[in-house]
């Protein structure tokens, strides 16, 4: 037996494990952090359901229909039908999509630049950029990305939809998870996760509504002079207009609003803005994926500016670059030489800050050619699971010209394919890894294969390569070469710590300069930033009254707006659909739809379940592990209902990212965050029913038969 360091990734954290061989170099076990994740990864390599050899499409559209063919048929084919989209309709037409696994977003931009096309787009066109885009657009910096990072100064500690133990790795052993001595916790959160239990105040508010709950905080806070005055009268852009708006919130107004108490509101607003330093905790999804998330998430992270703990220890630290691979996905030769992108046209400003199109809008694309036409697909880990109301989206595969899809197993995107190629999983392919780390520490590793790709796979990267090969770019593309690509990426580290970054399996720990810029200025401290190089904004300070956000046409302010389906906004449509649905809430067993497959991981929750409080259950006759059957404006799915009390009466809260009951078949495409284009996948409304005798019977069988797989 023989042990090999590498890392995982069944999520973004790159967690170090311990590959054991056994005699005939196959991986047998897997080590590392107590994480269910990270045991599943052999689980993935020897699936018998798992794609190893490229398929071609001999059926209809989403019969599943395919025959095995060789590489040079699918490539050559694959690259043929490319050029002859382009030949007819423009370089354009043709998009190229990434969902997970990242690592080989460089390759397959560069690939979809070098074709001529502008239109690469990722999963993140609904997860994380909209924060990142608002932190920038409001400070110059991201705090998301450093909001977990706990610091041992912090005194009180605002945890804002988001659930540790469920979502950031080691969960059940996270700092955050531990109630400290001395220290403040405050939750907002519709459930009452086991750490809204600990709080000194749970804010269990109705989801959608997050942008009002923090405009009652900045009321509360300027009523009784909490604000850190002197910092807003250095650092803020459009403080006065911003506390004129903030002054029709009051608290017994956002109570009403958000479903809280507004006893609780004003004990939460004190002790945030007078135990200093606080710091907030953010998702880096739950407040940004509603219809006014881009704006509701400028309000939240505002109350580290009015009350002075930005960029302090103990308060919300500004994520800093550190040394990072040299770019070679040919995204300035887009910008500078390319047409726009999807979403240059609704969303100029989320696109002039995150390096993609917005994918958000590939159905429109395809079915009615707005903002652009696409004609042909090439996507990497896509699953229609992703968009809201999904069905619209497997429809819209089904009407493109051309479709090839690399994934592991199928599900209902890549059987919309012309061909589905079998991907590499990361025990068996190359990476450079830049692993963002904290404000000022990061890390780099290369991580080379544990053992040879099974069957036929190959890595997604040297796929995307030798496409590019056979599209006539040759040089372009490394002649194919993998690991020639990973290289000159790697030409972007110093040459000092090169080559550790390549022999040392556990990494090498790289500095962001904002330190020695710091200390180098007679700064004895690390705190503050901005006392150095301001804010990285149009004004160069805070912008509580964005002048960008103005320019492009929208609110400067970060206005609250209801969402357009509501009790409150559609008392009409809440008649038939009266419960608030949301959805997404992170567990430990599962990252997205990747994990559907694994047995071992829905042994943990082999349903796929909707919470709803025993108040809304009693009257609709539905008891604890019901089949039940969960109804929007846009369709109908069927889930196992939990009974809970841990759940907002009025509110229920769907499993997401299940083939076999699709939440997002639910939920809403037509009313997009103005600014970032994002879905509301977490404030809709809906109805819940108990099924009758014979749907019950049919869908218990069906459970039972997935507990037998399972078991």
């Amino acid at each position: 037996m023989t042990w090999k360091t590498s890392t995982c990734y069944e999520c973004d954290a790159n967690c170090a494990i311990q590959v054991e061989l056994d005699t005939t170099g196959e991986p047998v076990r897997v080590t590392g952090p107590d994480c269910p994740r990270c045991y599943a990864q052999l689980d993935r390599r020897n699936h018998p359901d798992r794609i190893l050899h490229p398929l071609k499409r001999v059926g209809a559209r989403g019969s599943g229909q395919f025959e095995p063919v060789s590489w040079d048929e699918a490539l050559d084919s694959i690259a043929t039908r490319l050029n002859a989209v382009k030949a007819e309709h423009g370089a354009p037409a043709v998009a190229f999509f990434a969902g997970y696994t990242k690592e080989a977003r460089p390759q397959l931009q560069r690939l979809a630049h070098a074709f001529g096309s502008p239109n690469y787009l990722t999963e993140s066109g609904c997860c994380f950029s909209a924060t990142m885009v608002a932190e920038k657009v409001t400070f110059g910096y991201k705090i998301k990305t450093t909001s977990t990072v706990v610091s041992p100064k912090t005194r009180c500690h605002l945890i804002w939809s988001t659930n540790p133990r469920g979502s950031i790795p080691p969960f059940d052993t996270h700092l955050l998870v531990t109630r400290r001595p001395g220290r403040t916790l405050i939750v907002v959160d519709p459930r009452r996760t086991p750490l809204a239990e600990e709080a000194d105040v749970h804010l269990a508010i109705r989801p959608g509504t997050d942008g009002a709950l923090a405009l009652g905080f900045h009321h509360l806070i300027f009523a009784n002079g909490w604000q850190d005055q002197a910092f807003l009268d250095e650092w803020g852009n459009g403080v006065a207009a911003f506390r004129d708006y903030v002054a029709a919130f009051t608290p017994a107004r956002v109570a009403a609003i958000c479903g809280v108490p507004e006893a609780d509101l004003r004990r939460a607003a004190e002790l945030f803005a007078t135990t200093p330093p606080a710091q907030i905790t953010l998702s880096p999804t739950a407040t940004v994926q509603h219809t006014n998330g881009f704006q509701n998430h400028r309000a939240v992270i505002l109350l580290s500016a009015v009350t002075g703990n930005l960029d302090r220890e103990g308060g919300n630290r500004f994520f800093n670059d550190k040394v990072t691979p040299k770019p070679i996905e040919l995204f300035d030769h887009c910008r500078n030489h390319l047409p726009p992108r999807i979403g240059d046209e609704v969303y100029p400003i989320w696109t002039r800050y995150w390096p993609a199109a917005q994918s958000m809008l590939m159905p429109d694309c395809i079915l009615e050619g707005k903002p652009q036409r696409i004609r042909a697909l090439l996507a990497m880990g896509i699953n229609t699971a992703m968009w809201p109301n999904s069905k619209r989206m497997e429809q819209a595969l089904g009407a493109l010209d051309f479709f090839v899809a690399t994934d592991f197993f199928h599900n209902p995107a890549t059987r919309m394919a012309d061909f589905v190629l079998p991907a590499a999983t990361s025990l068996e392919r190359p990476a450079l890894i830049a692993y963002p780390g904290c404000a000022y520490q990061g890390e780099l590793r290369y991580r080379r294969p544990v053992v040879a790709p099974k069957g036929e796979a190959r890595p997604d990267g040297a796929i995307f390569l030798e496409l590019g090969v056979r599209l006539g770019m040759g040089e372009q593309f490394w002649n194919g070469d993998l690991e020639a690509s990973w290289a000159e990426a790697a030409e972007g580290i110093p040459e000092e710590i090169r080559q550790e970054v390549y022999d040392n399996p556990d990494g090498v720990v790289v500095y962001a300069e904002a330190i020695e810029d710091l200390v180098e200025h007679g700064y004895l401290d690390a705190d503050r930033l901005y006392r150095l190089r301001g804010f990285r904004t149009r004004t160069g300070k805070v912008e509580f009254d964005s002048v960008e956000l103005r320019e492009a046409g929208h609110d400067g302010l970060p206005i609250y707006r209801e969402p357009p389906e509501s009790p409150v906004s559609t008392p009409e449509l809440a008649r038939d659909f009266p419960l608030v649905l949301t959805s997404g809430a992170r567990t430990k067993f599962d990252t997205h739809s990747q994990h559907n497959y694994i047995e071992r991981m829905r042994r943990a929750i082999p349903n796929p379940l909707v919470e709803i409080h025993p108040e809304d259950a009693a009257p609709r006759a539905i008891a604890d592990g019901d089949p039940v059957m969960v109804r929007s404006p846009r369709g109908a799915v069927r889930f196992v209902a939990k009974v809970t009390d841990r759940i907002k009466p009025g509110v229920v809260h769907c499993t997401h990212g299940r083939n076999d009951a699709n939440v997002n078949e639910l939920t809403d495409d037509r009313h997009l965050d103005p600014i970032s284009g994002f879905p509301p996948f977490k404030s809709l409304l809906c109805q819940v029913e108990r099924l009758d005798e014979d749907d019950r019977t049919q869908v218990l069988g069906q459970t039972r038969a997935r507990s037998r797989v399972a078991a």
